[in-house]
């Protein structure tokens, strides 16, 4: 495959339990993993700037990415699936109150009220869990193919 321009524009560091040190300094996290204990730990992460996390996984009841303190100190937490992520996702381990303040992404697109106002002064923490809605797998995929397609069929430099 041919190497995109806007690569260079992201380093990706693939980590295990001997490199979490890796995630110092990144403002964006993604973890993809079936684990079913916490992975990401708030000592793994630069608490001071803004970190937006990820959380990926085809998720079920005991899986687990996410230690609860993240979960804790997020601004905003937002799912795919309000049930899934209650049931499987990351929600699963979250108080009562934290549950009641995770919303839906599409939710959180369609009323901007829900989303607190940026303070320039304040760091922000958000979280995506995605719990797998297979719509969007579907969605996704068919973007890849059409991709891999396309790039099949350009010419070659």
């Amino acid at each position: 495959m041919k190497s995109n321009p806007l690569d260079a524009q992201w380093r990706i560091t693939v980590a295990d339990d001997d490199a979490m040190d890796a995630f110092k300094g990144c403002q964006l996290v993604h973890t993809l993993t079936t684990s079913r204990e916490p992975i990401l730990l708030a000592k793994h992460l630069d608490l001071s700037q803004d970190v937006h996390i990820s959380a990926v996984g085809a998720d079920s009841p005991g899986k687990c990415k996410l230690r609860s303190c993240i979960l804790k100190c997020a601004d905003i937490i937002a799912c795919d699936s309000l049930v899934q992520t209650i049931e499987r996702g990351e929600g699963q381990f979250c108080n009562q109150m934290q549950c009641a303040s995770i919303v839906e992404i599409g939710t959180l697109l369609a009323k901007s009220d829900k989303i607190p106002p940026y303070q320039t002064d304040k760091l922000r923490w958000t979280i995506f869990d995605s719990s797998g809605i297979a719509l969007q797998d579907v969605c996704i995929a068919k973007a890849l193919c059409e991709l891999l397609e396309q790039e099949a069929n350009s010419p070659k430099n």
